[in-house]
């Protein structure tokens, strides 16, 4: 018996020296920048040393160098291949092995420790997400994006994190995979919660089409947290748009006073929208009415004059239908006959016909438009209706 342990004893002292030996030959080599050549002695130490912690981290550091020696290649001749393409990838997973087998393994003077490793790879991985990104890769995109995230995570860069997951986000939304795109806004935000405004405006917008009134709130009082100064304009849109849904008009007045007081023109017709939706047509009207006197020929207001008296009329409309709907035929009539019902519908296709005039092809004035000439008893416009015809196909 005390044989067999002394033979047991002496194969894992050979085999332990055995490792030992190879190491320092690899450890050697790349010491003196042999890349290549320390690959080949590594696939020596990993075919006679599977379950050895101190093997995987050299393994993972032979990859890491890989990487570097390709990509000084790829700086002087662009039009090589690389020609070890998942150096880094190996090196990630050899860093995780190493610290499965042994999480105190050590390395050798000069060389990556596995969690220090692993931090390093996080820029390498970031930027190999951004190039398949730009080039439609997107499952190789994700995959490096993930690799980036938890490399960052683990160097508790959460601002680094945080870019990651968005733009994985914005991968996903190409992909159309709208659950996985709300799940990285989300981790976005909880990694670096002033990351960026449209990741709150987007998530916002989900929120909503849910009907999830309370997430929008809980979601736009986080934002305004965040966001102050000129830095908080990009929030003016949900913001109203949360004000005109919830009913909240004395809130939506005081912010557009403060968008419109901004001097930033591009927001009145944001505005004008958001006011029209609200019913508060006397302001949506007095602020475009004073935008357009400096730019009369500006499309987004003239197309947001008509789409203010095209809610209006469509509002009285609403109220004649509830008046028919309780029997109130006398009030009914009232609504449909009255000077404002019409004074609507001229309006409305007066701004519209406008707006056309600057910009015919807009699908959305070019529908109002046409819809107002049917009401009035004009006559068709065969060009408007092409137009409308070929949008609508496209």
């Amino acid at each position: 018996m005390k044989k067999w342990m002394l033979v047991i004893v002496a194969l894992f002292v050979s085999a332990s020296a055995f490792s030992q030996t190879c190491l320092d030959d690899v450890w050697q080599c790349l010491t003196n920048k042999q890349v290549p050549k320390a690959k080949k002695f590594m696939e020596s130490c990993m075919a006679s040393n599977p379950d050895n912690a101190a093997v995987w981290l050299m393994q993972a550091n032979v990859n890491v160098q890989l990487y570097i020696y390709d990509q000084e290649r790829l700086e002087k001749d662009p039009s090589l291949s690389p020609r070890y393409p998942n150096a880094l990838e190996d090196a990630y997973l050899a860093f995780q092995k190493a610290l499965e087998l042994d999480s105190k393994v050590e390395p050798k003077s000069g060389l990556l420790g596995a969690v220090e490793g692993q931090q390093l790879l996080a820029d390498a991985f970031n930027a190999k997400g951004l190039a398949a990104a730009e080039k439609s890769k997107f499952e190789e995109a994700l995959k490096n994006y993930g690799y980036a995230a938890k490399c960052y995570e683990l160097g508790k860069k959460k601002e680094n994190a945080a870019v990651v997951y968005f733009n994985t986000a914005l991968v996903y939304v190409a992909m159309k995979d709208m659950a996985n795109y709300e799940k990285m806004l989300t981790k976005a935000l909880n990694a670096n919660p002033k990351i960026s405004a449209d990741a709150y405006t987007e998530l916002y917008y989900i929120y909503k089409d849910r009907k999830d009134t309370v997430k929008c709130a809980e979601l736009l009082a986080k934002a305004e947290k965040n966001f102050t100064g000129e830095k908080a304009a990009k929030l003016y849109e949900p913001l109203m748009d949360y004000y005109a849904m919830t009913g909240n008009t004395e809130k939506l007045l005081e912010l557009v006073d403060k968008a419109i007081a901004s001097g930033n023109k591009a927001l009145i017709p944001t505005c004008a929208t958001y006011l029209s939706n609200a019913k508060s047509y006397a302001k949506a009207e007095q602020i475009l009415k004073d935008a357009l006197a400096n730019d009369p020929n500006n499309f987004a207001l003239l197309k947001q004059m008509g789409y203010r008296y095209a809610l209006e009329y469509y509002d009285l409309m609403d109220q004649r239908k509830k008046a028919m709907d309780t029997r109130q035929w006398d009030e009914a009539n009232r609504i449909y006959q009255g000077p404002e019902r019409k004074a609507a519908m001229e309006n409305a296709h007066e701004w519209c016909e406008k707006a056309y005039k600057v910009n015919p092809d807009n699908l959305e004035n070019n529908l109002i438009l046409r819809e107002m000439k049917v009401l009035l008893g004009l006559p068709a416009d065969p060009e408007l209706n092409a137009k409308i015809q070929a949008r609508q196909q496209n």
